[in-house]
């Protein structure tokens, strides 16, 4: 993925969907919905998605227990209920580092799904 740095605060719309697709109890998923407020946006796909390339300053909040690289996955719906693409959260070294929204149609998805849109 080509991007291009921002610097910009996340989306509210990117905020809500991290918090849905981190929503379970387990400590993995309360570490890194700690990690959620210092979020900043550090670059954006070229193509026009709306996936995002996160970063923070690991000095304000712990490390989670992660041990995969995807933290969080799941597809997305169109609103007739058809999977149109999906979400992958990825976490690096304990810290969220990249929320990808991908399609298997010809345009990409350049607005991040609501939270009744994912499967």
């Amino acid at each position: 993925m080509e991007t291009r740095t921002t610097g910009d605060a996340v989306p509210a719309e990117a905020i809500t969907l991290l918090e849905a697709l981190l929503a379970s109890d387990t400590p993995l998923h309360h570490a890194l919905r700690a990690q959620i407020p210092h979020l900043q946006v550090m670059g954006r796909c070229s193509c026009s998605c709306a996936t995002l390339d996160l970063g923070l300053d690991e000095t304000l909040v712990a490390a989670a227990p992660v041990t995969d690289t995807i933290v969080a996955d799941t597809e997305v719906l169109d609103a007739d209920g058809q999977e149109i693409g999906g979400v992958l959260v990825f976490a690096h070294g304990g810290y969220l580092s990249y929320l990808e929204i991908y399609t298997w149609l010809d345009e990409p998805i350049t607005r991040f799904p609501s939270p009744d849109r994912l499967s």
